[in-house]
């Protein structure tokens, strides 16, 4: 089949989506406009490799063509399409800017490594040059469709389905839509390599790279059909999805996310970054995230039954590097930027409503305000925190007592900054078991099962201490070794706590 070729069988299917009133026209119509531009874009010598990219994009396009058609019989599709396809159909109406970013979802995260495997042999895949052509055709399509996010804005603007929260973030959801596009095709290119190297170990091996590959992608997609500004949660969980050794390799460059806290505390501890060190942390990593993933997969497979708690579900990744970023942006007393990454934080730690969100990001950055001088309140950062706690409550019925979580959140900034001045002669079980109390508060497990993730975060604060007394310079590599610190304490974290 040829673009044009598709082109019409995809025109013709958008008149009968529309006629139907289906909801899925919306994405649809999205795609074709999409797809005409790559055409254009063929046409005009865009390409290294014209013929490669014209039998690319004719593979990815029915691989969705072909489970729009199979839904419509009433037939079984990929899992990652059930999940957008029934959201379309559901008696919940949807923004159409939701049914595109469904459909985008489903479409890059899962159908697209698969397209890659169809037109890049295994054989290419280990041949460097030949790669590096594909290579640079895939960054020229991100190109193509990055041109195009304002006249999508456009077009979903017609609609007339914009909230007043649409219109003020409209910037910022194009920044974060050509964000998308660019970092969840990277992490594609990453799983169809990883794709081709199971397909060359066998059948077998092919099918279960490609089950996991489905599973993370319907995850994924069944995540952003709950209510709230689904743009800014991508933006603020990250985009795409890994298969496991993808995500290993990846895991390199990783940085981290986090809950809301103040100071960090005392001289450097243990640099647990050997190459062991660096392997047992992305063993951590990668377990907890496998447990993140089957705890969100029980939302899919079992649409009726009660899905993991919010405060169960975050992502270590994410919260371990926005943690490391908001703790530098406290010591230098970036106040503005420490507002905008609180706002980070409390959504991908804490999964409230958007309101509650911005609400308890301003209560942390009051309480982190108050707690920061020398000559500080305490009791005005315990008043902040008792009414941040007790927004987590009202959001998902716990801790069940907000005014105790507060007054453990803030002992344990003031056993930190203790440790920070020396006051414990370099002992860091203390802050070790003020996090760990505060932990089990929180989210109601054992202090013992708890005091692995607040070692780890302990250490990060050793290392935070050490790069503020070295003038805390952006550049320097302590930060990187805070962030892995973090990572891993939240992976620990994750592990004890998910349910």
């Amino acid at each position: 089949m040829s673009i044009d070729a598709l082109i019409a069988r995809m025109t013709a299917q958008l008149d009968e989506l529309r006629q139907a009133g289906d909801g899925r026209a919306a994405f649809h119509a999205t795609y074709l406009r999409t797809t005409r531009a790559v055409a254009d874009a063929l046409r005009a010598g865009a390409f290294l490799d014209a013929d490669w990219v014209e039998r690319w994009d004719v593979a990815f396009a029915r691989l969705y063509l072909d489970a729009l058609d199979a839904d419509r019989r009433g037939n079984p599709v990929p899992r990652p399409w059930a999940v957008a396809f029934a959201a379309a159909a559901g008696s919940r109406s949807l923004p159409a800017l939701q049914h595109v970013l469904l459909g985008m979802n489903a479409h890059i995260n899962y159908d697209l490594p698969q397209a890659l495997l169809a037109v890049i042999s295994d054989d290419e895949f280990g041949d460097p040059s030949v790669l590096a052509r594909r290579e640079a055709d895939h960054r020229k399509i991100d190109e193509v469709l990055a041109v195009r996010v304002r006249a999508e804005d456009d077009e979903l603007r017609e609609l007339g389905e914009r909230s007043w929260q649409d219109t003020v973030l409209q910037p910022l959801n194009r920044a974060a839509t050509r964000r998308f596009l660019r970092e969840s095709r990277t992490k594609v290119w990453l799983n169809a390599a990883m794709l081709s190297r199971s397909r060359r170990a066998g059948q077998p091996a092919y099918a279960v790279r490609l089950a996991q590959l489905e599973e993370l992608s319907a995850a994924r997609v069944a995540d952003l059909v709950r209510p709230g500004p689904v743009l800014l949660r991508l933006a603020t969980r990250g985009f795409g999805v890994l298969l496991d050794d993808a995500a290993e390799q990846a895991g390199r460059d990783a940085r981290p996310a986090a809950a809301p806290p103040p100071a960090p505390g005392g001289p450097a501890a243990a640099r647990p970054e050997t190459a062991g060190g660096a392997a047992a942390r992305l063993a951590a990593v990668r377990a907890a995230a496998a447990r993140l993933t089957a705890g969100r997969l029980t939302a899919v497979r079992q649409p009726g039954s009660r899905p993991a708690s919010p405060l169960r579900s975050f992502d270590p990744v994410l919260v371990g590097r926005l943690e490391c970023a908001l703790w530098m942006a406290y010591y230098r007393r970036r106040w503005p930027q420490f507002l905008v990454l609180s706002v980070r934080v409390v959504q991908a730690a804490f999964r409230m409503s958007w309101t509650r969100t911005l609400h308890g990001a301003w209560l942390v950055l009051r309480a982190n305000q108050l707690w920061a001088p020398a000559d500080n309140d305490p009791d005005g950062a315990r008043r902040c925190m008792r009414r941040f706690y007790a927004l987590l409550r009202l959001s998902h019925g716990e801790p069940a007592n907000p005014a105790r979580a507060a007054r453990l959140e803030v002992e344990w900034w003031r056993v930190h900054r203790a440790h920070q001045r020396g006051e414990l002669d370099g002992d860091v079980s203390p802050l070790v078991s003020a996090l760990s109390r505060l932990y089990a508060e929180v989210y109601g497990r054992p202090q013992s099962e708890l005091r692995a993730a607040a070692l780890h975060r302990a250490r990060a604060m050793d290392v935070s201490d050490e790069w503020v007394g070295q003038g805390c310079d952006p550049a320097s590599p302590l930060v990187r070794e805070e962030r892995a610190l973090l990572v891993r304490s939240y992976a620990e974290l994750l592990a004890a706590v998910h349910a």
